[in-house]
């Protein structure tokens, strides 16, 4: 089925993979930029681009009308010493609960709404399967992330949590594999707790697929997670160290519940997803570091 589909976030990690995947699939797809040269990069790509302020209410009504779809997957994530300063989230705390909200709102009757969320406020599970029922804790960092779903419930939406990207592209696996060359593995957390990622490839099929999908939340995670110490060892062997120092507990308590979130286990299904619409993640990540 062709949609006429307009998206949020069409530049980002994420957006840059969708938006070809949804004009592949035969979709008439208007892209947001924010200047020329991103207006350029989507034309050439066959997208239609146009600049619209997320944080207007009615700009965002005009850009969606007559649309089959919106996808939101607009973020701004910090990274380095900005991702531990509350100011530094201020940014994505304003798309994950203004811009949805405006968004969610403009979704013509009848259309579908797709919104980007996170795996990261669900408990630590131990090696427990996880899944979209289990309970959820937040943090300064995460607390928006209540308001991005409910946006997209009040649209009828299906809501995606993401596990960690795994990108090439990705700032956050650059600062990564940075560390990794020091000698150092800095996720937070016990070496024999879970971490479930997600291929920035296998979560863009995922949005394009969550057009069919009922309405709802949906995890979208590797196929196998496994724990932080099999990273570690996959992460030495690709840059040829004999093994990688996981950072102190310290760390954790000294960052305090956005930290700790991410030091949590978590051992994510993604079967919710996989039962519903034509998706299977294909990445293992710890296959992926070499």
């Amino acid at each position: 089925m062709t949609r006429k589909v307009f998206i949020a976030g069409g530049t980002g990690v994420l957006g840059r993979r969708v938006v070809p995947l949804l004009l592949a699939a035969g979709h008439d797809v208007t892209m947001n930029v924010r200047n020329d040269d991103a207006g350029e990069v989507a034309s050439k790509a066959g997208a239609k681009p146009l600049t619209v302020d997320l944080f207007d209410k009615a700009a965002v009504g005009e850009a969606t009308q007559g649309c089959d779809a919106v996808v939101n997957i607009a973020t701004a994530i910090p990274t380095g010493a900005a991702a531990g300063l509350k100011r530094g989230w201020a940014l994505n705390d304003r798309l994950r609960t203004e811009a949805a909200q405006n968004l969610a709102a403009a979704t013509p009757a009848g259309a579908q709404y797709v919104g980007e969320s996170l795996t990261f406020p669900y408990v630590d599970s131990a090696d427990r399967w996880i899944d979209e029922a289990t309970e959820r804790t937040y943090s300064s960092a995460t607390e928006s992330i209540k308001a991005t779903e409910a946006a997209a419930a009040a649209a009828s939406g299906a809501s995606l949590r993401f596990g960690m990207f795994w990108a090439e592209d990705s700032a956050h696996n650059a600062q990564l594999l940075a560390f990794a060359r020091r000698g150092i593995f800095a996720l937070p957390g016990n070496a024999e707790a879970y971490s479930s990622w997600i291929h920035v490839d296998d979560a863009a099929a995922a949005v394009v697929a969550a057009l069919d999908a009922p309405p709802g939340v949906y995890n979208v995670a590797e196929p196998d997670p496994v724990r932080r110490v099999d990273h570690m060892a996959a992460v030495a062997a690709a840059l040829g160290k004999s093994r990688l120092r996981g950072l102190p507990p310290l760390v954790v308590k000294l960052g305090g519940p956005p930290v700790e979130a991410l030091a949590r286990s978590q051992r994510i299904s993604s079967a919710a997803l996989g039962n519903s619409v034509s998706w299977e993640a294909q990445h293992k990540i710890v296959d992926t570091w070499d």
